[in-house]
């Protein structure tokens, strides 16, 4: 699959593909040397939901590459990591307060009904349903929304008989504890806008499990697969030092024809779908 961005996540500077093919030293034409290799890929991952951006190197000296990695469904707490500053909706009810002329109106998000996709390892598009507290029946809505980093922006729709077709706006900022705050704009046609504050409580929006990594060593087969291997890193108590082992084929015709596949030695390496991105590039 052919991958728009050239890009090296690396952890001093990025760097372009064609910088480094640029900085490769240059060598007689007569002289027998195997060509610099280069597989990369940006991919979300399915069953638990994934998404790993990475770039592995042959050729280019003590420079193999970089992993950078989420899990969207572990907690990065789980895993022994203070904070990744990557967050989640939590897969349960969500209270969800909005106020408006001082007065408080609680809401309730409801977790479970959510279906996340993950559009890059940072980035969450998530979508579900809720309603409010006091009149269920009468007012519950559809969410929409993105989590990018540690900023939410979401849409919610009443439908029912309570006020249907009013939005709200919202544009919040998650804390560290997963807490969530910001301000809405409510919106009806033929009223005013309305300006609202809601607020939702620590761990409504937890960490989850995300890291940098270098590849350590890296091997191609053939001119559409390659392995590589890289450590967790000291960040992740729980894990680090973790040896981890991935496989990858480009399949020519779109992600959907690439595979994944990754372990942990001495395990047999383990597929996993992939369900969106770019895919899978090997050169």
């Amino acid at each position: 699959m052919k991958f728009s961005r050239k890009m090296i996540y690396a952890a001093a500077a990025p760097l372009t593909l064609g910088g480094l093919l640029a900085t490769t030293v240059a060598t007689p034409a007569s002289a027998a040397v195997r060509p610099p290799r280069v597989a990369y890929g940006s991919m979300e991952l399915g069953s638990p939901l994934q998404y790993e951006t990475f770039l592995a190197l042959q050729g280019f000296g003590w420079h193999h590459g970089v992993v950078d990695y989420t899990n969207w469904q572990a907690l990065a707490s789980t895993y022994g990591e203070a904070n990744s500053g990557v967050y989640a909706p939590e897969a349960a009810p969500i209270a969800l307060t909005f106020t408006f002329g001082g007065s408080p109106y609680a809401h309730t998000l409801n977790g479970a009904s959510l279906q996340l996709t993950a559009l890059s390892n940072t980035h969450l598009k998530f979508t579900g349903s809720g309603s409010y507290n006091a009149d269920p029946a009468g007012y519950p809505w559809t969410i929409s929304g993105h989590v990018h980093g540690s900023k939410l922006t979401a849409t919610i729709v009443y439908g029912g008989t309570g006020n249907p077709g009013y939005k709200l706006l919202m544009t919040g900022t998650i804390a560290a504890d997963g807490s969530v705050s910001g301000t809405a704009a409510g919106l009806q046609a033929g009223q005013p806008d309305q300006a609202l504050t809601f607020a939702m409580p620590a761990g409504s929006f937890p960490a989850v499990l995300h890291y940098v990594a270098p590849i350590q060593s890296d091997r191609f087969h053939g001119r559409h697969g390659a392995t590589f291997t890289f450590t967790i890193p000291s960040k992740v108590a729980g894990l680090a030092g973790t040896k981890v082992v991935v496989k990858v084929h480009d399949g020519g015709w779109g992600a959907r024809h690439d595979t994944y596949a990754e372990g942990v030695p001495p395990a047999p390496l383990a597929p996993y779908t992939i369900i969106g991105g770019p895919g899978v590039t090997v050169r």
